[in-house]
């Protein structure tokens, strides 16, 4: 006797990529098929904004696509996430750790494209695509991520900078990301009549 043959349902699970698989995709800026993974992952969401809520949702404990993209500064598939995400996400803790964006990438912004190069390179602008991660860190503030935000241990994402990386001399990193964070402040100008 054979078995009856495999359902629509049972089908569909064997195509179904994991949540790894799709995290690989953010963590590789490949947003062609960072979209088309979501799209089979989440396959009953077709609205874009609904397909974001539904990944920022979706934390297995070490973050959501978002975090995982912020870890390799995967710029494009973190700006289509934040695009489209509710704007809570920017500053989502991931379940474990309780670490935001921001805290994964302030970890990495000692780090630039071209390490070796940058001893002998570096100049006063230092967000720039050699500094992924510093301007990364940039855009998050533009978008909202607050830099007071608290990891479970009580960190604030400056409080994970590195106080020297390569090329970079003693808390040069964490001053830069300092400015980064006066420079996203908004002043409150108060009207004469208040």
């Amino acid at each position: 006797m054979s078995s009856p043959p495999p359902s629509r349902d049972d089908a569909a699970r064997r195509t179904k990529p994991s949540f790894f698989e799709v995290m690989d995709a953010a963590r590789a800026d490949d947003l062609s098929a960072f979209r088309q993974l979501l799209h089979e992952y989440f396959p009953d969401i077709d609205d874009d904004k609904k397909l974001m809520r539904a990944c920022v949702e979706e934390d297995r404990g070490a973050g959501c696509a978002l975090h995982f993209a912020c870890d390799t500064a995967a710029r494009r598939v973190v700006t289509y996430i934040l695009d489209y995400a509710p704007q809570s996400a920017v500053n989502q803790k991931a379940r474990r750790g309780g670490e935001t964006p921001l805290h994964r990438v302030a970890r990495m912004c000692h780090v630039g494209r071209k390490c070796g190069e940058l001893a002998t390179r570096m100049t006063s602008s230092l967000v720039t695509t050699e500094h992924p991660y510093l301007s990364l860190y940039q855009e998050l503030l533009r978008r909202g991520a607050d830099p007071d935000a608290l990891d479970d241990q009580k960190r604030r994402p400056v409080d994970v900078v590195v106080n020297k990386g390569f090329g970079w001399s003693m808390g040069d990193v964490r001053r830069r990301v300092g400015q980064l964070q006066e420079e996203s402040e908004v002043p409150i100008h108060l009207s004469s009549s208040s």
